[in-house]
């Protein structure tokens, strides 16, 4: 039964993708709810009408290598990007309290950086994983007068399957439970295969790996959240001589509707070492604090 059902949606999505690839072929992109939609995602869409945990976990593989005609390196986003941010009208400085200000969860919890490759980079143990690297993180922007949250559940254990349906809840549930907190980041890395090696970005006298930001395009909250990540990034360009974060733009939920300063942020890959992580969260605690600092 289990399998039949599974033919079926297997046909629903390849019928519905080929459908559309004509039209995509003549037009491109379709057009939807004002945001653009390719063939696979319409197929998405048409799984996900009867098996609504499909678009989020099923079809959310985080291809981050493959980019899209949206995909674009915040490290060089232009005189015009800039001067507009520029022309906005600043906000108030902000002085934070006691209360936390920022949550940083992971909805792939057991991820891992070198030295610890076993099971295909991903271990229960906090140390070398991405729950090692959001510790830095919290202890950095605690040290720049900025207290979080760092939440350790692991939402991809012991099952990966429907790992952001799990992590939702628990964001959701934190925001209730501290209403002071103003920006959420949900703490990944990347992956590359065995045999290539991982980007590094000198950063003083340290080595730094390099990161990126993981952007929803299907959600309510988009514009801020862009809006909101192209102020980090040209806090970063000042502070660190261009040391940016790359802006994928996706057309999966990652549960960015439950903020407007929404993050999916990569540090570095599996085969980063740790301590390569562990500098860049240092230095992006910094820039995330003046951000914050600045009102934005």
């Amino acid at each position: 039964m289990k399998k039949g059902f599974g033919l079926i949606l297997m046909g629903m999505y390849v019928l519905s993708t080929v459908f559309f690839c004509g039209n995509l072929q003549e037009g491109g992109e379709m057009g939807f709810g004002g945001k653009k939609l390719t063939a696979a995602d319409f197929g998405v869409m048409c799984i996900s009408t009867s098996y609504p945990g499909f678009s989020m976990d099923m079809a959310d593989s985080r291809d981050n290598d493959k980019s899209s005609p949206e995909d674009y390196d915040g490290s060089s986003t232009g005189d015009v990007e800039i001067k507009a941010l520029d022309a906005e009208e600043k906000p108030e400085p902000v002085i934070f309290g006691d209360d936390p200000a920022v949550l940083i969860v992971h909805t792939h919890a057991t991820e891992s950086y070198m030295p610890s490759s076993q099971g295909n980079y991903h271990t229960k143990k906090k140390e070398n994983t991405v729950r090692d690297v959001g510790d830095v993180l919290a202890q950095t922007l605690k040290d720049e007068g900025i207290m979080s949250v760092h939440d350790l559940t692991l939402h991809d254990n012991p099952s990966y399957s429907q790992s952001y349906s799990r992590s939702y809840k628990t964001v959701e549930g934190l925001l209730k439970k501290y209403p002071t907190i103003r920006c959420v980041i949900d703490l990944h890395r990347d992956a590359i295969s065995s045999d290539s090696k991982a980007k590094t970005v000198s950063v003083g006298d340290r080595q730094c790996a390099a990161y990126s930001f993981v952007v929803s395009n299907a959600v309510s909250t988009y514009d801020d959240n862009l809006k909101f990540i192209k102020r980090l990034n040209k806090e970063a360009s000042n502070s660190y001589n261009g040391f940016c974060g790359k802006v994928l733009k996706r057309g999966y939920r990652y549960n960015q509707d439950l903020s407007d300063h929404y993050m999916l942020l990569e540090i570095g890959y599996n085969r980063n070492d740790i301590e390569e992580a562990r500098n860049t969260a240092e230095v992006f605690a910094k820039v995330l604090a003046d951000t914050l600092k600045a009102g934005y």
